[in-house]
């Protein structure tokens, strides 16, 4: 025993090695006169819409001042925001970053330890555990967002601890212990997709795998019962969000509110429809946001001339122009510009719009609608395969080492490409393990967890296209743990098959 690190000891080292690389990326921030938001986290376009509301409701007791305070501040899940809201109410609006961030870092340790457990049940080795967690504690590639103020400083760790908990419930033996554990994993669950909604893939995986476990276990009454309790309470978080907000705007909201018809702005629904038709062909999200944003921006400036729209189609592929028609793109984007200016009377008095399209935004989502189904018809393999493989190389074949100092101020120095080459090659080697894994290990509860891994990456590369970094963060955990026990499992055939050899010779 005493030669096995424990793992509340790799939980501390891995929450003193978050803090270390959070706080010096702080450091070089500053030092590149980059702003920080209250000297405490690193600023993002998307802090806004997480935190404003809060805050509101903090000082003033309220989080719609106006109606059209109502309808932004529902663009988002609640999950965050009510975190940043407990911090709030807690410590002050002065220490709230300060101690929201310590938070975070605390979580992610909990969730270090909850992996080595996790690891630890499913391999039955101290050794593949500790390794598990020292390469996801220790190593950088996973405390990115932790001094962020995005849903990614927390779900990475809410994640793990739900699944712990759902396994502490499948094993319990008293039965007081297995209804706690039940209730608690809900919760946690539920809290989850409060933050993360996208997670919802996996519910039904996991509800499928404790109703087998709870059939054998307990018959099919107790089964049915149990599996129907986990449902209710995982689900209640975005059940309440959802018909709170029927109630106070008079819609269903759905997973991913950022497209209303009440609110002006960049995200409009000809916006959604213009990224249907671009991710035919675009791998990269960014580089869309970077196209088209700028193309908003001048129109909403009343510069609608031929220049702005050369611009964007300069960015399209030449063989996409082709396919589709350089002719049809100008009018489509024409069509486009007239849309953004019909709203623009209410961006700039901030007014809530009605809840219907105007006109002209209809036309032109219907026309991107029909040039989207125009681009995938005649390019199939294009949109169905290439496009697809491109988002999963983007995905996939990275280090995962984000944050400024990692990309810039340390950018070329031997240990910075070697950790990064590092953290490159295990990050890659974890997603691409996936498949093969799912046929080389044997444990059912395993398959399953791969199975809803591989579900929600479909869903990201093929469906959501233009995805980021830090989305499959929550997942990293999990494809880290899984890829050591499949290159154990690939040295323990090796050297089976090796032995074998050996005394055959013999």
């Amino acid at each position: 025993m005493p030669n096995k690190l424990p793992p509340i000891i790799i939980a501390f080292f891995a929450l003193l090695s978050a803090i270390f690389w959070n706080n010096l990326n702080l450091e070089n921030l500053k030092a590149a006169n980059i702003p920080l938001r209250n000297n405490q986290t690193v600023i993002t376009e998307d802090d806004a819409s997480y935190l404003n509301s809060y805050q509101r409701l903090y000082e003033k007791g309220t989080k719609n001042e106006t109606n059209f305070d109502k309808f932004s501040s529902s663009i988002r899940p609640p999950g965050y925001g009510l975190f940043y809201y407990l911090t709030l109410k807690f410590t002050g609006k002065s220490n709230a970053l300060f101690v929201l961030k310590i938070v975070q870092c605390l979580l992610f340790a909990i969730s270090v330890f909850c992996l080595f457990e996790l690891s630890l049940f499913f391999t039955k080795s101290h050794w593949l555990a500790s390794i598990t967690t020292i390469i996801y504690g220790l190593l950088p590639l996973s405390i990115g967002f932790l001094y962020y103020t995005l849903t990614e400083g927390i779900t990475p760790a809410l994640f793990v601890v739900s699944v712990y908990l759902i396994v502490k419930m499948t094993t319990e033996k008293k039965l007081r212990f297995q209804i706690l554990f039940l209730l608690i994993s809900g919760i946690t669950f539920s809290i989850l997709l409060s933050v993360r909604p996208f997670l919802v893939l996996f519910l039904p995986i996991f509800m499928f795998g404790l109703f087998i476990i709870w059939l054998r276990q307990k018959g099919r009454k107790i089964a049915v019962l149990n599996t129907f309790l986990f449902l209710s309470l995982s689900i209640s978080g975005i059940a309440t969000w959802q018909i709170k907000s029927k109630i106070e705007l008079g819609k269903w909201l759905g997973l991913h509110p950022i497209y209303q018809n009440e609110i002006p702005g960049v995200f409009r629904k000809p916006h959604a429809s213009l990224w249907k038709l671009f991710k035919g062909w675009e791998s990269n999200g960014a580089h869309f946001h970077e196209t088209i944003v700028p193309f908003w921006e001048a129109t909403m400036r009343l510069d609608t001339g031929q220049k702005q729209i050369d611009k964007v189609i300069a960015e399209i592929p030449k063989n996409v122009v082709k396919s589709i028609g350089k002719q049809e793109l100008i009018w489509a984007f024409r069509l486009y510009q007239k849309a953004i200016v019909a709203q623009k009377p209410y961006y700039e008095k901030q007014q809530l719009m009605p809840s219907y399209l105007l006109k002209d935004e209809r036309r032109a989502m219907n026309n991107f609608d029909h040039l989207a189904i125009k681009f995938s018809s005649n390019n199939l393999f294009q949109y169905h395969i290439q496009t697809p493989l491109l988002v999963s190389k983007s995905m996939i074949f990275h280090s995962n080492l984000s944050l400024h100092q990692f990309q810039h101020a340390y950018r070329g120095t031997i240990w910075m490409e070697t950790l990064r080459l590092l953290c490159f090659g295990i990050h890659s080697l974890a997603f691409l393990l996936l498949p093969f894994a799912f046929f080389a290990l044997k444990d059912a509860r395993i398959r399953l967890l791969i199975l809803g891994i591989l579900s929600s990456c479909f869903y990201l590369v093929y469906f959501q296209r233009g995805i980021e970094e830090r989305y499959t963060l929550p997942l990293l955990p999990f494809v880290l743990m899984i890829g050591v026990m499949t290159i154990n499992y690939v040295i323990v055939r090796f050297k089976k098959v090796k032995n074998n050899k050996i005394s055959f010779f013999n």
